[in-house]
């Protein structure tokens, strides 16, 4: 007798749920006209990138496995039926819940790949995953990527599992937790391995040394215009796309003020201050980056040349717009629109280089159609509305009109092998800048004029680093984290964390110039005062070898002596070593939330106590010293009397209060 297994009702449910899930998206309009069962989407995202990306168009979505090398379509090949179909609905239906970028989608897709790697087993049947079959795909991508890219792996193969348990579609509910670690380098800054993490992230002294040369030897536009751009980066640590995305009139001066009065300079005149307006990203108010002093002359300096080389793109657009169907290109800016211009004159009249395949070609290229008469001819129309349809597109929300930037340049303007073609528009892309300084197919800067570092390589260098170099800069020379989150452009000054680069030594230095400067309260500072000043130096030198960073404060702790035991427990008031940053925003925040959760549990630890529970008693004493050290902490920053800025190391209690009334 034959037996015939039948699925379950779950497992036919599920399948039903599937169907349903594909249809709908199918029927919705998210990235607009596609054809669902294609392998690549070429899509246009809603929620488009930012205006100085050069990936502001259409671009494709891949539902193929990994094809390792080429990005093309090329070989590559489709994922399996009915996986590929429930990635596809997962995505539209995404994009469709709220938009999202290119890059978001992509490394949706890419988690897909190492969940489909494993369902060979289960036909590739999404109803038939199992929290096994996502554990092996995040252990896979350990295997092949960095910790930073396997724990984006595993975030995206957890909102695959939440799309699945919220819709039915699978015969169980999948227990899921991304396995694969977060990377926490940014807070390890003790070690070998953390020096030679940081000076990666800093510029070197070598590479600041040629672009100092180099500024001054540039003298082709392109480079000329990329240079200045570096500069203001120095002068005023932006993000390089807030920097790109300035408006032309982006200057800023007015009167210093101290109290409402006007600040007078040494002459007695007012001190007037130099700004340049920019709207920033991550939140950050639109206000100006007030630029130092001292590199008021240079950032003018970029501004006035950068101002120079860009002009021609807007006097490009505003022509445009003011004489529509007619081109600024010189030479045939006179031209009306029904006119016809043979392609060899088109050529010329845009200097393009030979091999380029002439003006024919470059109609082909633009998508200007090319007419066969006496000879080769377009018309100027058609070259206008080529040219228009190439404009960068400028997102419905922005705050300023295509031609209110600032960096908008020629297309092919920074091409090693192209020639640049005047009238038409583009922006100055982090890309061209990425090129220039490190090279990328083509020789950087510093190649082409020669400049090696120590080891006789070509000096590389990304436009990151300047912001690095400021920020850490900054914070060794005292700047509290609000005024360099303020300064920055950062909307919470949590964000410094991943800036400070600054080393043990460079903030035990920190330390000891405060100390000098008797910028410090507390036992330390006391004995240090009655010291004899010519013993100081050393007794600083001794007692503050080393320093780091914690969520409430600064340690002086030298680990490289001996393990702390007080560790993870800074306020516990028996730690010598802990010192308060008077004012600190971020560090007073943290011990007020640590304040409320020990309370918390000193209460359960209390009852736990009275009802005679083994042990409790020992709790109730560690989360009273513990609130004890946290409300001294808070006492110190509410303390109206001691500056913000200054360090203080809390008393050590000699005997422990009795808090067991309270």
């Amino acid at each position: 007798m034959n037996v015939r297994v039948l699925p379950s009702a779950r497992l036919q449910g599920a399948h039903a749920n599937l169907q349903a899930f594909i249809s709908k998206a199918r029927d919705i309009a998210a990235f607009g006209e596609i054809d669902f069962d294609e392998p690549i989407w070429p899509v246009k995202l809603i929620k488009r990138l930012r205006v100085s990306s050069a990936n502001i168009g259409a671009q494709n979505l891949y539902f193929t496995e990994s094809k390792p090398g080429s990005r093309g379509p090329e070989g590559r090949k489709h994922l399996q039926q009915p996986f590929a179909n429930f990635l596809k609905a997962l995505v539209r239906l995404q994009e469709d819940a709220g938009g999202k970028h290119h890059p978001n989608h992509s490394a949706l897709i890419r988690a897909g790949r190492y969940l489909h790697a494993e369902m060979e087993g289960i036909a590739y049947d999404p109803c038939l995953l199992l929290p096994d079959h996502f554990s092996k795909a995040a252990a896979a991508s350990r295997k092949v990527d960095s910790p930073a890219t396997a724990y984006s792996v595993g975030k995206d193969l957890v909102v695959i599992v939440g799309w699945i348990n919220r819709h039915n579609l699978s015969r169980i509910r999948i227990d899921f937790k991304n396995p694969n670690p977060r990377p926490i380098d940014s807070e390890r800054r003790i070690g070998a391995e953390a020096d030679a993490r940081r000076k990666k992230k800093l510029p070197s002294d070598e590479a600041l040394n040629a672009l100092a040369r180099l500024s001054n030897l540039v003298t082709d536009d392109a480079d000329v215009l990329q240079m200045r751009v570096i500069e203001l980066l120095v002068c005023g640590g932006w993000r390089i796309n807030e920097l790109l995305t300035i408006p032309e009139n982006c200057e800023v001066e007015e009167v210093a003020t101290v109290n409402g009065e006007p600040l007078l300079g040494g002459d007695g005149m007012p001190v007037v201050r130099y700004g340049i307006r920019y709207y920033g990203e991550k939140g950050a108010p639109p206000l100006p980056k007030w630029i130092p002093s001292p590199l008021i002359d240079l950032a003018k300096r970029a501004i006035a040349d950068i101002r120079r080389i860009t002009q021609p793109s807007r006097n490009a657009i505003l022509f445009m717009l003011n004489n529509p169907g007619m081109v600024p290109i010189p030479g045939l800016d006179g031209y009306a629109p029904d006119e016809m211009v043979s392609a060899s004159r088109l050529e010329k009249a845009l200097g393009l280089r030979k091999g380029s395949g002439g003006g024919a070609q470059w109609c082909i290229d633009w998508g200007a159609p090319v007419y066969r008469n006496r000879v080769l001819e377009v018309r100027i129309g058609d070259i206008a509305t080529a040219f228009a349809s190439k404009w960068p597109v400028v997102p419905d929300d922005s705050p300023l009109a295509l031609h209110e930037h600032m960096l908008l340049i020629p297309a092919n303007m920074t091409h090693a092998a192209r020639s640049s073609i005047p009238g038409s528009v583009r922006f100055l892309t982090d890309g061209m800048i990425v090129r220039f300084l490190g090279g990328h197919k083509t020789k950087s800067v510093f190649e082409r004029f020669g400049m090696l570092d120590s080891q006789g390589n070509p000096i590389k260098m990304n436009s990151h680093q300047f912001r690095d170099w400021l920020n850490t800069l900054a914070l060794e020379g005292g700047m509290s984290d609000l005024e360099l989150a303020r300064w920055a452009g950062r909307k919470d000054v949590a964000q410094n964390a991943y800036y400070d680069h600054v080393s043990g030594k460079a903030l035990a230095k920190r330390i000891r110039t405060l100390i000098e400067s008797g910028n410090i309260r507390g036992p330390l500072a006391r004995v240090h005062d009655r010291l004899p000043p010519q013993d100081r130096q050393r007794f600083r030198e001794a007692q503050i070898a080393t320093g780091h960073a914690t969520d409430i404060g600064l340690c002086a702790h030298d680990w490289s002596l001996v393990p702390c035991m007080h560790h993870e427990a800074c306020a516990d008031g028996l730690c010598g070593e802990h010192i308060i940053v008077k004012g600190d925003a971020k560090h007073r925040d943290e011990a007020e939330r640590l304040l409320d959760d020990t309370e918390f549990l000193l209460s359960k630890a209390q009852v736990e106590s009275a009802d005679g529970t083994y042990g409790a008693g020992r709790w109730v004493e560690s989360h009273q010293r513990m609130a004890r050290g946290l409300k001294t902490i808070l006492a110190i920053h509410n303390d109206p009397e001691i500056p913000d800025g200054t360090l203080v190391q809390p008393e050590r209690p000699s005997v422990p209060e009795d808090d067991s009334e309270e």
